[in-house]
């Protein structure tokens, strides 16, 4: 029997939690696979590795920063959502070719329904826009927002996001002016153990507000501890990790989890979360 192989593929790669919670759902499953991380160091590094999958046995990965514009561009399919976010975080082989999906995007959304977020979603904001943004303006739009709003230091890498969704750019000087903000989303790596935190005073937020934090190590980033520190409900990235690994699992292997609250569970509990 063929031992299948599937992957989560980066730079860098060693903070990621992805092959933890394969392995877990692997081993639950019985299933004849592994999951490995894997660092492709350069585009170049990447489009190789993925050009090499089938050879070894692979039958996918999971892509995150800072290959996920490389990913969409080099299948031989796309996804809707793929297309309609413009980035892909997942990679699957199949008959006819390399087919790319991006799974950000629900599992954002399914993370975000588990908060109170209340009836009126006037207004999100999203810091940063690299890797996921794209993912979560999309999901953030299909959730209802009224009004959703991006901000980042490089202005020129928001007005790319904000043209494609017709969405508006805050400028970075006025990024803590948050009166109005109902939901407030940290989509960059700031934050993350060996980074900086993330520069942004949540003092002006209104006392309905929630704020996330994709960032899943640590589990209590300083702009969570910040925002905790005034009652505001909070979640980190870790739930949008598990919900945008259940549909690559399927992809890949057959069985849908339906676990996420016990695989998330397990997450906080390695990450003392």
């Amino acid at each position: 029997m063929v031992t299948l192989r599937a992957a989560v593929i980066g730079h860098p790669i060693q903070q990621s939690l992805s092959p933890r919670l394969h392995r877990r759902w692997i081993a639950n499953y019985g299933i004849e696979a592994t999951f490995e991380a894997v660092d492709g160091q350069s585009p170049e590094g990447f489009r190789a590795w993925v050009a090499g999958m089938a050879d070894h046995d692979f039958v996918g990965c999971s892509v995150t920063i800072p290959f996920k514009g490389e990913a969409l561009a080099i299948a031989d399919r796309r996804s809707e959502a793929a297309m309609a976010i413009g980035a892909a975080n997942l990679l699957v082989r199949t008959p006819t070719g390399l087919l790319a999906d991006n799974t950000d995007g629900v599992g954002f959304a399914a993370a975000a329904a588990a908060l109170p977020l209340g009836t009126s979603r006037q207004c999100a904001r999203v810091i940063g826009a690299g890797g996921a943004a794209p993912a979560i303006v999309w999901a953030l739009k299909s959730l209802g927002y009224k009004r959703v709003e991006i901000t980042n230091r490089s202005p020129e890498k928001a007005r790319l996001i904000a043209d494609r969704f017709d969405i508006e750019i805050i400028d970075w000087a006025a990024r803590s002016s948050l009166e109005a903000v109902d939901l407030l989303v940290n989509s960059t790596a700031a934050g993350m153990k060996g980074q900086p935190p993330l520069d942004i005073e949540v003092d002006s937020l209104p006392k309905t507000a929630t704020v996330i934090d994709i960032v899943t190590t640590p589990a209590r980033t300083p702009l969570l501890r910040a925002a905790e520190a005034r009652g505001l409900p909070v979640a980190n990235g870790l739930s949008m990790l598990v919900h945008q690994a259940i549909p690559a699992f399927a992809a890949w292997f057959g069985p849908r989890p339906d676990d996420a609250e016990e695989a998330l569970a397990y997450l906080e509990e390695r990450t003392g979360a």
